[in-house]
């Protein structure tokens, strides 16, 4: 695969975990103003979104260290 897609490929991710953090952060401030169905909504986006980006990160992203 060449640099360009890589780069692409690691732009594309940050962009969704950027997405998630905001939709995190969105959702607690509206679940804090008591507008539960939207925080709810916005947090299940959040939540699907780490959750695939936990799924797709290769050996080398992980690291060398042992789950504790």
């Amino acid at each position: 695969m060449s640099d360009d897609a890589l780069t692409l490929r690691e732009q594309v991710r940050t962009a969704r975990l950027r997405y998630a953090d905001s939709a995190a952060e969105l959702g607690t401030l509206l679940r804090l103003r008591g507008e539960l169905a939207a925080a709810e909504r916005l947090l299940r986006q959040a939540v699907a979104i780490y959750e695939a980006e936990r799924g797709t990160r290769t050996d080398d992203d992980r690291g060398t260290e042992e789950p504790a």
